[in-house]
């Protein structure tokens, strides 16, 4: 097949077949899954600790109820749950079902983005994008880990969000092709998604005396806009805004909170929190936004295509 020859309009890239062979291969993909579960331990770690002003180093990983310390074939992603049952070898007390469920979403994020930018290239007669499937890994497992520290204690992080956005900044300055996103467009979007809550959390406070979002979820806007470009705000934040309701709206006429703690408890009695009104119903009740963000901003990482052109088809 000569190079010039295109496939589905984009020129069919050279590949060294064995290199092919390696990367389509099933214990290759099997082990994208595998190194996505790794990360998915490893940001169990990060979403307990982090927020908590903890090492993610030291000490070693423990129980967090007999503080029995954490053997290596004990913390064996999946393997280890399932063979212990869901509980701590030493107390016999149960294991929280969500460091499962972070490992799994950890394996399933390294996966999609394996089959995006790896498999599908190949498939199409492209050429395999391994730097750009390692970048959208990290975000993904970023955009999960602030979902669930904002759900726990109503914080994003600095120490995850600030790091992958200037990651994403940093890729599209050295090759705007692995993200998709130029150097312009990836700071603009940065800037711009930390400005936009700056200034609705400036103008409540501003004119009402109480914070409406807090800069957490514009860092997380910051982080996304690097990695998405515009097209990444304005669908987290509307899609975002959306499926919040959706979700949310819901769960709490069932009597459920999407925050595992009250603001309050956590953050203490600062008037610029505000307080939830009563009056106003489930609308007056306050919730985390950033895991919302968070989704939206995975959804469209894997399903930009999709997304921008069914919005393209409603548009025109």
């Amino acid at each position: 097949m000569s190079p010039d020859f295109l496939f589905d309009g984009a020129p069919v890239v050279a590949v060294d077949p064995v290199l092919v062979s390696i990367l389509l291969a099933p214990l290759t993909i099997v082990g994208a899954f595998v190194w996505g579960l790794l990360w998915g331990s490893f940001a169990n770690v990060v979403i307990w600790r982090v927020p908590r002003g903890m090492s993610v180093v030291h000490p070693r990983s423990s129980c967090t109820r007999c503080d029995a310390p954490i053997a290596w074939y004990d913390n064996i992603p999946v393997v280890s749950f399932l063979l212990l049952r869901g509980r701590c070898r030493r107390c016999g007390e149960p294991l929280s079902l969500r460091y499962l469920v972070v490992e799994l979403l950890g394996g399933f994020i390294s996966f999609a983005f394996y089959m995006l930018c790896v498999v599908r290239p190949l498939i199409e007669g492209g050429a395999p994008a391994l730097a750009a499937w390692l970048l959208w890994t990290t975000y993904g497992l970023g955009l999960m880990i602030v979902t669930y520290t904002d759900i726990d204690l109503w914080v994003i992080p600095n120490a995850v969000v600030l790091p992958i956005a200037a990651l994403g900044i940093g890729a599209a300055l050295v090759d705007p092709t692995v993200l998709g996103v130029g150097p312009v467009e990836a700071l603009a979007a940065a800037v711009g998604g930390y400005a936009f809550v700056a200034l609705i959390r400036w103008a409540y406070l501003r004119f009402r005396g109480i914070e409406a979002l807090g800069l957490g979820d514009g860092k997380l806007l910051a982080m996304v806009g690097a990695f998405s470009g515009a097209a990444g705000v304005l669908w987290a934040v509307a899609a975002g805004a959306i499926q919040g309701l959706l979700i949310a709206v819901p769960m709490l006429l069932l009597g459920r909170k999407v925050a595992a703690t009250d603001l309050q408890e956590v953050h203490g009695d600062d008037p610029e929190l505000g307080e939830e009104d009563p009056d106003a119903g489930v609308m007056g009740m306050r919730i985390p936004f950033g895991p919302f963000l968070a989704i939206a901003a995975l959804e469209l990482a894997l399903l930009r295509e999709t997304i921008l052109d069914a919005l393209a088809w409603l548009v025109g």
